[in-house]
């Protein structure tokens, strides 16, 4: 079917269509909006309607499918916005002073890191150059949870020679 001959067995169920684009969006503008662009969408998509079908079922399947697709983009675009109201009202309050922060530089951090004993050290650093605990276990030749504990000592070691 050409889009001319669709178009025109359309302008014949306009009213019918009107009505049900109404009683999805129950507001007028918002109706004529939805059979803009469903109108829009039947002309695009002419070669995909098959003939000897219902055009009137398609055609409405179009517009009820637009309204869902317009629903849910709205539904996107407030949460989205709701999301970004929640953000600016906690960036907006005063902050607490962050007790991982110090005046230490980084040359002092690394004397404090090496001044602990040699195998919290080691599976300290490897821990923090990204290699997983496993991985630590295996090289230094410990149980997953000796490397584990190693970190996590190595750590509180640290925290207190830093507090110092």
């Amino acid at each position: 079917m050409t889009p001319h001959e669709i178009s025109r067995l359309s302008r014949r169920f306009y009213p019918e269509y009107r009505s049900f684009a109404l009683n999805l969006t129950r507001d007028e503008e918002s109706a004529a909006d939805l059979l803009q662009e469903a109108i829009y969408l039947v002309l695009k998509n002419h070669d995909r309607f098959t003939n000897g079908t219902n055009l009137q079922a398609w055609i409405k399947t179009i517009i009820r499918n637009t309204f869902i697709s317009g629903y849910r983009k709205q539904k996107r675009r407030q949460e989205i916005t709701e999301e970004h109201l929640h953000q600016e009202a906690w960036m907006n309050k005063t902050t607490d002073e962050n007790p991982a922060e110090s005046d230490l530089g980084a040359e002092e951090i690394m004397s404090r890191i090496e001044e602990l004993p040699e195998n919290f050290r080691r599976a300290f650093l490897l821990h923090y150059n990204g290699m997983k605990y496993k991985d630590i276990a295996t090289l230094t030749n410990v149980p997953v949870g000796t490397a584990k504990s190693r970190v996590w000592t190595a750590r509180n070691m640290l925290r207190d020679r830093i507090k110092r």
